[in-house]
């Protein structure tokens, strides 16, 4: 029983920090802005003062502690987007995160708890994202932006370095620096003019990775596996589509056959070591022949297209399976030559079956090879593609909607769980793939009965497998079932079957629950956790990180509430959209007609500050005069009425300016949007005598 202790503490801390940000994402309507201030510091305060309480209370639960001073730090996240909400700022904005990754930083320094590690990574590397893209993803993307991720890929690098040299003892901040820096580095290595070097350059790095950890550590040169099958695999398609030809495609070929036979030496070179490697020989056959596999089946299904060659999708099938699959199956070639062989024939056939709708005859060729090949991995692989055609054979014959396909994979995986023995590899893979097929029955559009069913038994299940094999200490099985626990979680903000502000009251009464459960299983059999406190002997120093929180919330409401009294307000013309921001709710987009300048001079990005008068109708409008770069495009003296406004040019073309100001989102109660969506024709807006506007609200 004492192993469910930190887990039921850990369900309760995570339901209450959830119920947060739903409560503050739903964007209520009957607290004033000063009350929704004091709510949310309030939360933080909560956070922070029962880490120090607990810490003397719990003596044996200082893990309870250190987790409720990083939630301290996150509700901290979650009030700074509450400001943002209240007050318009942009959503999601990269000063957000910055701000948020600042007493996560400083914690991490101070305190060398790896929780505030991986956050301050996270943190920073969504603050550069957002940063770059403040708008929509990956937009414009610009030289400039490839040097950038180049760069943070690169400090990612040296971090990984730097933490497995020991100057920094963080396990999760080891590979998340190495999944962070390879996932950068591959970025720059596409659709630029230097993207050869970039190519050359990870190329190199990965190359000395997978050499210096092929045979040490595992983990990492699955990792590095991982990402550099992946690579080539994307890297071959941008050449393909950029030249296309017999040609290609035949030296396509070539290159396959060239992997296969230098992988046939380094296997041999890898039977010298020991036992331990079996994973990682594993690994590397896989990796090979999933590239292999990929390139054959290019060449092949590219040459037939290139060359006008009529072939029936009977006869590939008949090729695929009698002069790839079986011989395959059949000799004692090299292992990456096999796997290679074999599981192109297989795609080549189920592509061929799907297109002729015959896939039930590929049962009996995969039923075949699950026969013959006895090794784990691959009949792991085998079951997965016995599952693919089997929706896809549903699909066919049945004609099955997803629904009723999902439900179906869930029951044909259960039962194929419970009728394998313990520890089995396909009792692995039935568990992932009807997890994840019941996943799915919560994300569909079902109706709402339906849809509050399945995702009240994915709970359940999910929940009962936590504790289950966590209990019998089968680590895949537990750690899997927490993961999707958490994607239930994130899935339920997403989810428009019922609002916000009601899952945050149901995860508020659970979070307690699970909490008030905790708290009674540890005074019953006591807490044997050995974790150190981050709070020993640092007090002090953990008070002072968060008065600059607080100070920091306090001028940034005194700020704006000052603004909001004192500013001279104006009218602008605007036209709305409604998405969702990440952590603060519904929002509507808001475009001015001051947001495109037209007849400028400005060809290049950067602040600006225009001049506004008010017309006949009460609108202020452009004059046409404007700050940028410090320079006056025209002699400007200020008159009575005058109202300047700053804001960053992000895009020119044609002597036209786009503009943000800052106030282009207008938070609102959540599903409201079509409410206010084509209906309200201007936005109020305060102007400081700085310049700086905050949007106050909207007018019909």
């Amino acid at each position: 029983m004492k192993k469910f202790v930190s887990l039921t503490y850990l369900f309760g801390v995570v339901f209450i920090l959830a119920s947060a940000l739903y409560f503050f994402a739903s964007n209520w309507q009957m607290f004033s802005r000063l009350e929704k201030v004091a709510l949310a510091s309030s939360l933080i305060l909560l956070f922070y003062g029962a880490a120090y309480l607990l810490d003397r209370v719990l003596k044996g639960a200082h893990f309870l502690s250190n987790w409720l001073m990083l939630s301290g730090v996150i509700s901290f996240g979650l009030s700074v987007a509450l400001l943002g909400q209240l007050y318009n700022s942009h959503a999601d904005s990269y000063l957000l995160f910055l701000i948020w990754a600042i007493p996560a930083f400083l914690f991490s320094l101070y305190t060398r708890y790896s929780g505030f590690y991986v956050l301050t990574h996270i943190l920073i590397h969504l603050a550069i994202y957002f940063y770059l893209f403040p708008s929509s993803p990956f937009a414009h993307w610009t030289l400039a932006h490839t040097w950038n991720a180049f760069g943070v890929g690169i400090i990612n690098t040296f971090l990984f370095l730097i933490i497995k040299k020991g100057f920094i003892h963080s396990k999760p901040l080891l590979y998340l620096s190495l999944i962070s820096a390879n996932l950068l580095l591959i970025v720059t290595a596409f659709d630029n003019e230097y993207s050869f070097f970039f190519t050359l350059f990870y190329v190199f790095i990965l190359g000395v990775g997978v050499y210096r950890y092929f045979h040490r550590e595992t983990s990492i040169f699955i990792i590095l596996s991982i990402f550099g099958t992946g690579f080539i695999i994307i890297k071959m398609f941008e050449l393909m589509a950029q030249y296309v030809s017999s040609l290609f495609f035949v030296g396509l070929l070539l290159t396959a056959f060239l992997l296969l036979a230098g992988s046939v030496f380094l296997v041999n070179y890898l039977r010298k070591y020991s036992s331990p490697l079996h994973w990682t020989k594993t690994i590397f056959v896989a990796s090979v022949t999933t590239i292999a596999s990929v390139f054959i089946i290019a060449s092949v299904f590219g040459l037939l297209s290139l060359l006008m060659v009529d072939v029936s999708m009977v006869t590939l099938f008949v090729f695929a399976t009698v002069f790839l699959v079986i011989p395959s199956t059949l000799t004692s070639w090299p292992s990456p030559v096999k796997y290679s062989l074999m599981m192109t024939g297989i795609i080549i056939g189920m592509i061929a079956s799907v297109f002729d709708e015959f896939s039930f005859v590929m049962f009996f060729v995969l039923a075949y090879v699950f026969y013959v090949k006895k090794q784990y991995a691959a009949r792991f692989v085998f079951y997965v593609l016995f599952q693919l055609n089997t929706a896809i054979f549903l699909g066919q014959t049945m004609d099955l909607g997803a629904h009723a396909l999902l439900v179906v994979m869930v029951l044909l995986n259960v039962a194929v769980y419970f009728a394998l023995n313990k520890k089995h590899v396909i009792q692995y893979g039935a568990f992932l793939i009807g997890f994840f097929a019941f996943f799915s029955l919560t994300a569909i559009d079902l109706s709402s009965t339906l849809h509050i069913i399945y995702t009240a038994l994915f709970f359940l299940t999910a929940t009962g497998c936590v504790y289950f094999f966590k209990k019998q200490d089968r680590t895949f099985y537990w750690v899997s079932s927490l993961v999707f626990w958490f994607m239930l979680i994130v899935q339920l903000y997403y989810d428009l079957a019922w609002k916000l502000v009601h899952k945050s009251l149901l995860l508020a009464v659970l979070g307690v629950l699970f909490l008030m459960t905790a708290v009674y299983m540890d005074r019953k059999v006591g807490s044997d956790q050995q974790s150190q406190s981050m709070l020993a002997g640092k007090r002090l120093g953990i008070l002072l990180i968060i008065c600059l929180q607080a100070g920091w919330i306090g001028y940034q409401v005194h700020s704006n509430e000052t603004l909001l009294q004192n500013g001279e307000t104006i009218q602008l013309e605007l036209q709305p959209v409604d998405p969702r921001s990440l952590l603060q709710g519904d929002y509507v987009e808001l475009n001015y007609t001051i947001s495109q300048l037209e007849d400028t001079s400005i060809d290049d990005n950067g602040p600006i500050t225009i001049l506004l008068r008010e017309n006949q109708q009460g609108l202020h409008e452009y004059t046409g005069v404007y700050k940028f770069n410090g320079q006056w495009n025209a002699p400007y003296e200020k008159k009575p009425g005058d109202v300047l406004l700053n804001g960053k040019v992000t895009s020119s073309w044609d002597n036209n300016a786009q503009v943000t100001y800052g106030i282009e989102h207008f938070f609102i109660p959540e599903g409201t949007g079509l409410d206010v969506e084509g209906k309200v024709k201007a936005a109020l807006v305060k102007v400081s005598d700085k310049g700086d506007g905050i949007l106050e609200r909207l007018l019909d």
